[in-house]
């Protein structure tokens, strides 16, 4: 099938909105193409969004934010001018999703994920952050996974108030190492709590979890698997989630089920027969991983 021979190259000079304002603390976004926000806060890649009256709220890159969708238009708040460039990225707004996805369009197998994930924006979190809510994701789902977060916040982050609401930031690495192993298996950290602990001592230690931004991705990845309970599938979320790698590709049971479906004819793939077709994919294959994940969840594929 076409699946086979895809591949996504692009490059992108103009960001992808129209242009923006800030007025009265809020920054407005204007020309957003391929923007859902419900979508993109609830599909299970960050775990501190939660609804709030018209919009989402969380704690996020250490501090909080409030965020309402109005047709092409994203308003978040508060926002200062100097927090302009970091919000753009966390949004991903520079990427051209609407050209990703005219090239899924393109493909027999790939063209029946879009409407599973369109409008999907890959947040770009706090890498500490993100290593420790992936190795908290082993074996779980997105509810308990939230949940434990929530209590870790709870327990060792920073009280903060939005809109009149009580929040916790996310705690800083040296908080997290403080922490008990039995705290941690209190707080639902389960078998995960001497990993969480033993990562966060070494990032506390002066580890530099943002250099992995600037190293090629099979380097990047070798380093996350250094880290106690990191295994290829939590490296590879690490570094799509908030390192700025697209083309880490996050392989779990929904993937796995997907790609056999799409690319090999329902047979399960070797490993380098696997990895191929991911290399195939092209510089950005980890949005396309979105694509492919959503697709093989809400299908419920092979299931």
């Amino acid at each position: 099938m076409g699946g086979a021979e895809f591949c996504l190259d692009l490059c992108y000079n103009p960001p992808m909105y129209t242009h923006y304002e800030i007025k009265d603390d809020t920054l407005r976004i204007h020309g957003i193409d391929r923007l859902n926000l419900a979508r993109s806060c609830a599909c299970g890649q960050s775990f501190r969004w939660r609804p709030d009256g018209a919009g989402f709220a969380a704690p996020a890159r250490g501090r909080m934010i409030y965020a309402e969708q109005d047709g092409d238009a994203l308003m978040l708040s508060p926002c200062a001018q100097e927090d302009v460039p970091l919000w753009l990225s966390y949004f991903d707004l520079a990427r051209d999703y609407a050209a990703i996805e005219e090239q899924l369009l393109c493909d027999a197998g790939l063209c029946r994920c879009v409407p599973c994930a369109s409008g999907i924006r890959v947040f770009q979190q706090e890498p500490f952050e993100a290593l420790v809510t992936f190795i908290l994701s082993s074996n779980n789902n997105v509810k308990r996974i939230s949940g434990i977060v929530e209590r870790l916040c709870e327990r060792a982050g920073e009280k903060t108030v939005l809109r009149g609401k009580e929040y916790h930031l996310f705690p800083a690495p040296a908080a997290v190492a403080a922490l008990s192993i039995e705290e941690l298996v209190s707080l639902g950290a389960g078998y995960r709590a001497p990993f969480v602990k033993q990562s966060a001592a070494r990032v506390a230690g002066g580890y530099d979890l943002a250099a992995l931004r600037d190293l090629p991705l099979d380097e990047a990845r070798k380093e996350l698997l250094c880290f106690p309970g990191v295994g290829p599938k939590v490296a590879d979320c690490v570094l799509l989630f908030s390192l700025g790698h697209a083309d880490a590709f996050p392989v779990d049971v929904w993937i796995g089920r997907a790609m056999k479906a799409l690319f090999f004819e329902g047979s399960a793939p070797g490993r380098k027969e696997l990895e191929k077709t991911i290399r195939a994919l092209g510089s950005e294959s980890g949005i396309v991983q979105q694509y492919i994940f959503h697709y093989a969840r809400l299908t419920s594929l092979g299931k």
